[in-house]
């Protein structure tokens, strides 16, 4: 019975002594507070290594007084003095926080030549009678009655085409090789393949909450998986459909 008591108190001892050196906690990105994965997290005094996983949350076993270091190539590396082992929250800053401004403006419409029609105010102010004219805007006679189905009309359809084409266009000016090198470290054909494979797309990239930098740490991870070769050849994208 004796040895039993002791075996049982030695175990609990054991199972409280291993809880009380294992620090647990999250790492986020700092103003925007996104979840911030594949950090590696590293105990300068033991060398224990982990990595942060899809929440950011990591646990490594450390000791009051040791030092924990997090280090990401996107982020600038930060080190935590261990005061105690509660629960702990890190906050990592971008090691590029600004992109270059990028200036959006609609290009003008250009009317359809030939003969063109000329909106006249209705009835009570509203837009439903359209008086025929020419090229250079005389009244040929006629009209033409413009009824509202509950659907966009040309102009609202003609500014969402003209919308969307600029929002491209600004997603293409931020993903090029010459951007994207301030934050990834690959070059040439590697580069073009994963510009090509992880360009976003309009949805995506204007979605509320969409972080340029842990967008492109998560989808160069994934990248990473694939071997070299392929990475650096040519073949890997071409049947990849364009996002855009």
């Amino acid at each position: 019975m004796r040895q039993f008591l002791f075996l049982i108190l030695f175990s609990v001892l054991a199972t409280s002594v291993f809880a009380q050196s294992q620090l647990t906690g999250r790492v986020y990105e700092n103003k925007s507070k996104v979840f911030l994965q594949g950090v590696r997290v590293e105990d300068q005094k033991s060398h224990a290594t982990t990595i942060t996983g899809p929440d950011g949350s990591f646990t490594i076993n450390a000791a009051v007084g040791d030092l924990v270091c997090f280090t990401n190539s996107n982020y600038k590396t930060d080190t935590l003095y261990v005061a105690d082992l509660k629960y702990v929250q890190v906050f990592l800053d971008p090691r590029v926080t600004v992109l270059q401004e990028v200036k959006v403006t609609n290009q003008e419409i250009k009317k359809n030549a030939g003969f063109s029609t000329q909106q006249q105010p209705g009835v009570l102010g509203s837009q439903t009678v359209l008086y025929q004219t020419d090229a250079n805007g005389n009244p040929i006679g006629g009209i033409k009655m413009n009824i509202a189905d509950g659907g966009d009309t040309p102009r609202q359809h003609e500014a969402k085409v003209s919308r969307s084409e600029a929002q491209k266009e600004q997603i293409r000016k931020v993903f090029n090789p010459e951007n994207l090198k301030k934050y990834l470290p690959i070059t040439g054909q590697e580069m073009e393949n994963f510009i090509i494979m992880y360009t976003p797309d309009v949805n995506t990239y204007f979605a509320p909450g969409f972080n340029l930098v842990a967008y492109l740490n998560a989808n160069y991870e994934e990248f990473n998986k694939i071997p070299v070769e392929q990475r650096q050849s040519k073949a890997l994208t071409q049947l990849v459909p364009d996002k855009n």
